[in-house]
């Protein structure tokens, strides 16, 4: 009488070599099946007596048969297992599978366990097809960005010039430079704006690129404080209260984006506070670090909306008093520079109606040997005591508002201006003259790129060259230089920083 424990566990091992989903064969030492399971006679579309007898090899794709005979070779003798080949179906089709070993389960037999991998073939490529479309949109995005960019700036630059230029004009009276200089401002608020959008493609990309230097923040500080504030104090709008500790400022930082932090924490606490109210900026040392906070008295922040003041995009659902004009970037970017630089930026507010209070916290350590590396101070023009005039420049522009704009400026500033529309009327003036001293080129030209004109006129009459475009990624700036251009100015740029520009060029060729 047969053994009931015995029974029980045969009809066990039956029932987990039927039901278990992974295919389950049994060969000899030829390689012929001698078992298999449903799971296995459904992943090769076949009958369990289309199977049984016949050997495995009759399965292997005939371009995989030496490699795969030599897999199935090693899993036969209890070899690696997780190998991956495929078997043909009766029906010809591939079948991805993959293999692992139970050898000599009895003498002479072999017991191999696939399993079918289709779906997860299938979920790879899909992720990776997933990968490919988000990386071409992601491109497709900062191209369109760039794109938008240059097209937002192109008009701006000639509006620019020309109010900058007018309200530097001594003739003009009060009553005009006033409205003219308001033009001015809010064209920079434009640029900004652009710049913000630029600045957060680089931050996600993770392309944001810092220039560290030693930087006197207490400089920043207060040149920042002039640029934000001085027209509100003189207007008798607002108050303004420093209280800068006598410690040492220096920093370890990028002084251009360290400005920026600044001006968006102080242009804040200016927009949210009423007339007669104070901003306050104070700083002081703790430890290694250096504590810059901007306070106002003005409209305060809803404890709700106090977490996601630092996310991008939060104006648009913003429902406090501080929602305003903007895209809500400005402290999302202000808070990436931050952390770009090994420090941190916190709000705190007491509610609405009670002001608020941004902390920017950064290392105050300093590389060896500060002695030998001059501290860079926070403006942008350098303000030379003698300035270069009377160069000689070639100025490619094809947009002819900006041409004729930029013409009229760069003359004001007393050099010899010749305009050119695209690469080929650049290329015949600068050949049929007897030289020039400079070229002020657009990237963007109609018959070509400003980048091979740079290269050409480099090679042909050693010409040096400032590039001016509505392209600004860095990408752009790199392949400016790269061309031979000494500087790239983003449009539409200020007079101050084209004139300190052009002063540079003029000096290296000196």
């Amino acid at each position: 009488m047969d053994d009931p424990k015995t029974s029980l566990q045969d009809a066990l091992y039956r029932a987990l070599f039927e039901t278990t989903p992974d295919g389950v064969l049994v060969v000899d030492d030829d390689g012929i099946y001698v078992e298999v399971n449903e799971s296995y006679c459904r992943m090769l579309k076949a009958r369990r007596e289309e199977l049984i007898g016949r050997p495995f090899s009759d399965f292997i794709p005939p371009d995989l048969l030496g490699v795969s005979r030599r897999a199935f070779a090693e899993l036969k003798a209890g070899g690696p297992s997780g190998r991956e080949f495929p078997l043909l179906a009766l029906d010809g089709t591939r079948v991805p599978l993959e293999w692992r070993s139970r050898a000599n389960v009895l003498p002479g037999l072999h017991l191999c366990v696939a399993r079918d991998i289709a779906e997860r073939r299938l979920t790879e490529t899909e992720l990776r097809q997933a990968k490919e479309e988000a990386e071409a949109a992601s491109r497709a995005k900062d191209q369109f960005l760039a794109t938008l960019s240059h097209e937002l700036r192109t008009p701006l630059t000639p509006v620019l010039i020309l109010a900058s230029s007018l309200t530097e004009d001594d003739r003009l009276s009060p009553e005009l430079r006033r409205p003219l200089d308001l033009i001015r401002r809010n064209v920079e608020l434009e640029a900004r704006l652009i710049d913000d959008l630029l600045d957060l493609t680089r931050i996600t990309r993770g392309k944001l690129d810092l220039r560290l230097e030693v930087t006197d923040a207490r400089k920043v500080v207060e040149h920042t404080l002039q640029i934000c504030c001085e027209r509100e104090v003189e207007a008798g709008r607002l108050r303004v209260v420093t209280d800068l500790a006598p410690d040492d400022h220096r920093l370890w930082a990028d002084p251009s984006r360290l400005t920026q932090v600044l001006w968006n924490l102080l242009n804040n606490a200016v927009k949210f506070t009423p007339v007669g109210g104070t901003v306050t900026v104070r700083s002081r040392r703790e430890g290694h670090r250096l504590l810059i906070q901007v306070s106002d008295t003005g409209v305060g922040i809803d404890p709700e909306v106090l977490p996601y003041v630092f996310d991008a995009f939060e104006q648009g659902r913003m429902r406090s008093p501080r929602r305003t004009g903007g895209l809500g970037l400005g402290l999302a970017i202000s808070q990436a520079i931050a952390g770009l630089h090994g420090g941190s930026l916190t709000v705190a507010s007491e509610g609405p109606g009670r002001g608020s209070t941004f902390t920017l916290s950064m290392p105050a350590s300093l590389p060896k040997r500060t002695g030998e590396i001059p501290i860079v101070q926070a403006s942008s023009t350098r303000n030379p005591k003698s300035k270069i005039q009377n160069l000689k420049i070639l100025l490619v522009e094809d947009h002819a508002d900006t041409a004729e704009a930029m013409a009229d400026l760069l003359s004001m500033l007393g050099h010899r201006i010749t305009t050119a529309g695209s690469v080929a009327e650049a290329l015949a003036t600068a050949g049929g003259s007897d030289g020039f001293d400079l070229v002020v080129s657009d990237l963007g030209l109609p018959d070509g790129s400003g980048l091979d004109l740079m290269r050409e006129l480099s090679t042909r009459h050693g010409l040096r060259g400032i590039a001016l475009s509505g392209y600004g990624m860095e990408e752009d700036v790199r392949q400016s230089l790269e061309a031979g251009f000494r500087q790239h100015l983003t449009k539409p740029v200020s007079l101050p920083l084209l004139e300190a520009a052009l002063q540079e060029a003029a000096r290296e060729g000196s």
